[in-house]
């Protein structure tokens, strides 16, 4: 049975910029993860396991953005 990689969050240690990433599925691509900071352009990012709020926010907000689509 597949299962779902754990929900990331992704920080840029030059600005700030920060983005959980929670993975509804097993099957990921190279292009679902920064590489680098969409803001500044700053790399390499700090990667981290998604405390829980963060998790929990990410999940719904990927939720929301799929019944907005459908």
């Amino acid at each position: 049975m597949p299962i779902a990689p754990r929900p990331t969050t992704f920080e840029c240690a030059a600005c700030d910029w920060a983005k959980t990433i929670a993975p509804g599925s097993d099957a990921l691509a190279h292009a679902d993860y920064p590489s680098a900071c969409p803001a500044c352009g700053h790399a390499p990012l700090v990667v981290r396991p998604a405390n829980a709020t963060e998790a929990r926010w990410a999940i719904f907000l990927g939720l929301l953005s799929r019944k907005i689509t459908r």
